[in-house]
């Protein structure tokens, strides 16, 4: 399996690294073991991975060769949101009996990482678990319409949510960036 690493990935990684910060450092981990989740039940249910391209927006695999079945695709979403939010639990266990700062920054960054990748998203993997269910029941034209007014719905909401949390409290402009940087890449076609 390749694995492409975009350019502003490794420099969005360097500075977290050399923030030297135990958020930072517990964040990467969440979202390396939430991936090796994916890659785990890819190699269970013998799906052979052709590419891992990581981004901004996290990492995506790509099967070789042909499709696999909707059922197969609902268990390889699933296991990187399962696994952030067993180790979450692990950790926040871990913290209670040890009071590791660590420890709970890490529970903290699976949960919240764990939880937004189970919103009904586009491209997100609770998007793509709720486009595979549908498919099972209906058209696949009618199940992206559907994911296509949820993923809208939701982005909006997160916005508005960040909106408020920067009017309220003066924080949270990553989320407010990360709520529009999402719905440009969504809804608005490359040329």
């Amino acid at each position: 399996m390749k694995i492409k690493i975009g350019f502003f990935t490794i420099m969005f990684a360097l500075s977290l690294i050399l923030s030297h910060s135990l958020f930072s450092l517990a964040s990467l981990l969440a979202a390396l073991t939430h991936e090796l989740g994916h890659i785990l039940v890819a190699a269970v249910c013998r799906i052979r991975l052709k590419e891992c391209k990581i981004g901004i927006y996290g990492a995506g695999l790509i099967p070789e060769g042909h499709l696999f079945s909707y059922r197969k695709e609902i268990l390889l979403c699933s296991a990187g949101p399962l696994v952030n939010l067993a180790l979450g639990s692990v950790g926040l266990w871990g913290y209670r009996q040890a009071s590791s700062d660590f420890l709970l920054w890490f529970s903290i960054s699976s949960f919240v990482l764990g939880m937004m990748n189970l919103l009904p998203i586009k491209d997100f993997d609770g998007g793509r678990i709720l486009r595979s269910l549908l498919c099972l029941r209906i058209s696949m034209r009618s199940a992206d319409g559907i994911l296509q007014a949820l993923s809208f719905f939701f982005i909006f909401t997160l916005w508005c949510f960040s909106v408020y949390l920067l009017l309220r409290a003066s924080s949270s402009l990553s989320l407010f960036i990360f709520s529009i940087s999402l719905f440009v890449r969504i809804f608005i076609p490359e040329k």
